[in-house]
Formats: C-alpha cells, structure tokens, sequence
C-alpha cells in the first residue's frame, strides 16, 4: 500500500500541498498507483476539500483519504445527518429567538447577540450563510463580559466542538470533541499558563476513557502504527510528522520529502534534525535539487544511496488563445516576508525611473502582515498607479501568459513551481539565484535570467534587458518533464524494492 502523510490538506494553498497533490494524481496516472493520504489536524469540512480537489482535477478518482480525528471518531465526524425515511440530508435549523432572553442583529445578519432580562450580554451567535444553521456560539461571562465557553457546529448544524476558558486569563483550557451522534470522543487539556501548552489527550471508546496521550506527536504515532502494515510506503511531506512516522513500530518503506531548504542563516532548522539525525529510518530523502544534496552531505555521513533527487516536474500546456500579452511584470506566491516583495519593488521604482512603463502585478495571499507593509512602501515610492494588488489566483497561468516576465527574489525556496509553472506558459522568468531551485529551473538568458541573491540592482538590469530585448523561445528544460519523472519515480521504487 501506498500512504502519504501531511499535516494538512488546505483548499487554497501553496507549493508543498500543490506538489503532493500533483505527485500523488502522477503516481495514479503515469503508473498505476494509487495512494491513501492521511491527514492529522482538525478539519470538519475535509469532505468539501476532497470534492474540490477532485472538481478542480487535482487528484484522481482513485484517491482515498483518511483524518485523524474522523479515524478517532470511528468515521462519525465527516458524515453527516439523515432523514430517517427518505436517506436525505437533514440541517438541524436554530431559531433566532431564545426564551427569556433578548436579542440584536448584526447588519450582516449573520451575527446575533442575546441578552438577559437585566441587559447583561450572556450569549454571542454565528449563523451560517442562511441564518437558520449556527457556525458557533459564545457563552459569556457575566462578570468578564469574554466568553467562557465556545461550542462549534459543522454545516449542517451539529455539534462537533465544545472549547473552554479559563475566567480569568481567558485562556483555553479544555477542548471537547464530539462525533455526529454527540458522542464525545477526544479531550484536550491545555495549560493556563502564558505558553498555553498541551497537557494532555484523553481519548474515549464508547463514551469510556480509553487511550491517553501526553503529546500530538504521541497520538500521531499511535494513530500510524494503527494504520500501516510492514513494507508499506509512506510519503511524509511535512516535518512535524518525521518523528512520529520513525518511531512507529512498523517496518515500513519511509520516504520524506523534503519541500523546502533545511537551512536558516547556514544552520540546519530544527525541524530537519530528527530527519537527518535517523537515516537508519528511512529508505529515501527525496530532494528536488542536487545542490541540496550536496549540502546536507558536507554537514552529515549520510551515504548518497540514501538520496532520490527528483524535481517537481510540469505536464506540457499550450498557451490559451485570444490571450493579449500586457505590458506588466507579474509576482504570484504568497505575500510572505521571505519571499522579499520589497526588493521587487525597489527594483521596479528604479526600473520605472529609466522611462518605462510596464506596470507590476502581484497575486497573492497576506501572511504576517505583510501587505500593510507592501502597500505602505507602494505609497511611499509613489507608483501607486503603476502597482495593481491582487487576491490569490487558482489560475497562475493565466497570469503568467499575459504577461512579460514574471519576478522572484525569495530568501530561500525548495523549488519553485511558479517558475516552473511561468515558463512553462512561455513567460520568462528573473529570479534570485537563491537556494534552492532557480539555477535548476531557468537556462540563463534562455528562459529567463539568474540574478545574484538580494542584488536589487542587478534585478533591475535584467527587468530592463527582459523588457528591451525579450526572449523568443521560453520552454521548461527536459529535466522537468512528465516522462523524465516517470523514469525517477521507477528507479525511486525500485530501489527500496517495491513493485508497482
């Protein structure tokens, strides 16, 4: 059996789900072989992701899929109600009135607040859409006037999640699950201390405790060795789970893939540590470039059998027609600190000062932040008509074919898949020679250029060059192809002796 493991499944999201996801449809499509993915975090609404993974051709119809707390549940959380004669689904409606208490709309109607007959604040709602299904509800205390008790209900208006508060910190400090039949089946207790950490989980069998658990990481590990049988594959994109997937007692065949660079200012992030710590563990590292190869050798003895370099590859697609090329740069990727967004627009203020007048549009969504920060700089450059803001885009290559050349200044990178997937649209691309994935990406003056990491001038040499003198014959390396791919993932599985 094939498994993949990750934290996560977000519906919008970026290169490390988008990577796994394509992975996964590839091994399915290219040969014949399906894959389970287990999730491990809480999401009451993963039957909507699937739906929209298989609606958007993100995976195959071959794809199954596992959460940790639907598993704990005994499958009774992602189900949902059901009218008893006709088999359809059935929405447990509240009304707004409550007895005994008072209450006010919120203007976007989705939000009610109630009151006692003394005008004291005791019950905060949210509705869903409708009005009539509640999203979650605030129980607050009469003295603090700050909720002591949050209970949550899927969309169909069960209740799935009971959360509580200390008084006085309002700290959480209990959290209550609960499958579709109101049966509770986890707890989580959690410290009223500043740091607020996991003290411990309770988990129950029918309505008994059961089985407890001083960590995540704990229950994780219990959950895989529950699930795998010996000589399993199991793909792990995602750290936090490298030691739970380790220490299980399973002898399975352990790939981690490694989306990102294990380094931080040269040092190994400690998130990688218990990976490179324990190759014993392990069958294959997969890496996406040689140059990370090269790296985790000078600081580790791992043999380089160990090792399986297989880059993110891209499935050839022809331009759309009636597309008119605009006269803009484009940025499309999150609207993160280490992605560097100012050097672009440091670059492109001085780009425009030599009598251009390409515009510059950046698609992505905000973490940390930044996009304060981003358009606060936008103002203070004054190009605020020559910069167009935009949310993110599920079509990146639409973006890229209208546009001239597409710009990347990233502190550090796994890979790129907005490069990859740029140019193969045809558009050009100027990046920081960054670790890791450019060089390995773009044939300098090719398909793009390579600009020395954080040499804003020389970025803006090239946004100049790309722009006087454009490139004519941009197309994704054969490296990066589906039929190279299908050779590395046979040589991958043949050399942990697995037959696909």
């Amino acid at each position: 059996m094939i498994y993949t493991v990750t934290t996560t499944l977000p519906p919008i999201h970026g290169g490390r789900t988008k990577s796994l996801l394509s992975r996964v449809k590839f091994l399915d499509t290219e040969l014949n072989t399906p894959t389970k993915i287990l999730t491990t975090n809480y999401n009451v609404n993963y039957n909507d992701v699937y739906k929209l993974f298989s609606e958007e051709d993100k995976v195959t119809d071959n794809v199954t899929y596992e959460n940790l707390y639907d598993w704990l549940s005994d499958f009774k959380l992602l189900t949902f109600p059901q009218t008893k004669l006709f088999k359809k689904v059935k929405y447990n409606e509240q009304p707004l009135e409550i007895e005994g208490l008072k209450h006010e709309i919120a203007k976007n109607k989705r939000i009610v607040r109630y009151y006692d007959q003394d005008n004291t604040y005791v019950l905060y709602r949210k509705y869903y859409d409708d009005q009539s299904v509640i999203e979650f509800e605030d129980f607050m205390s009469p003295i603090s006037k700050k909720r002591v008790q949050r209970w949550q209900y899927n969309k169909y208006g069960v209740l799935h999640r009971k959360i509580y508060y200390a008084p006085n910190t309002l700290r959480k400090v209990l959290e209550e699950f609960f499958d579709i039949d109101g049966n509770i089946y986890c707890k989580k207790s959690y410290n009223d201390s500043e740091l607020n950490t996991l003290i411990y989980i309770q988990t129950y069998k029918n309505n008994r405790p059961y089985k407890t658990f001083k960590s995540e990481k704990q229950l994780f590990q219990y959950y895989f060795e529950s699930k795998f049988k010996d000589e399993d594959v199991v793909f792990c994109d995602a750290r936090l789970l490298d030691k739970p997937l380790l220490k299980q007692k399973r002898k399975t065949k352990n790939i981690l893939v490694f989306h990102s660079s294990h380094l931080n200012n040269g040092n190994i992030q400690d998130s990688y540590k218990y990976a490179l710590n324990n190759p014993d563990k392990i069958s294959k590292y997969i890496l996406l470039t040689n140059k990370q190869k090269q790296d985790i050798q000078n600081v580790t003895s791992i043999d380089s059998n160990k090792f399986a370099v297989i880059p993110h590859f891209i499935k050839s697609t022809q331009p759309l027609d009636n597309i008119k090329k605009e006269n803009r740069f484009v940025f499309v990727g999150r609207i993160a600190p280490e992605k560097q967004i100012d050097h672009i627009l440091t670059a492109y203020k001085a780009f425009l000062k030599t009598g251009y007048d390409t515009t510059l549009s950046i698609y992505g969504k905000s973490e940390l932040g930044q996009l304060e920060i981003i358009k606060q700089m936008i103002h203070e450059y004054k190009i605020q008509d020559k910069v167009h803001i935009n949310d993110y885009t599920t079509n990146p290559s639409l973006e890229f074919q209208k546009s001239k050349a597409s710009l990347l200044t990233s502190s550090f990178e796994g890979f790129g898949l907005t490069t990859m997937e740029s140019i193969n649209i045809g558009c050009p691309v100027i990046s920081y020679d960054m670790r890791y994935g450019a060089s390995e990406i773009i044939n300098h003056g090719e398909n793009g250029y390579l600009v020395e990491a954080n040499n804003i001038a020389e970025l803006t040499k090239y946004m100049i060059k790309v722009i006087e003198t454009p490139l004519s014959n941009v197309k994704t390396k054969p490296e990066l192809t589906f039929d190279s791919a299908k050779n590395n993932y046979k040589q991958l599985f043949n050399s942990i002796n697995y037959n696909i």
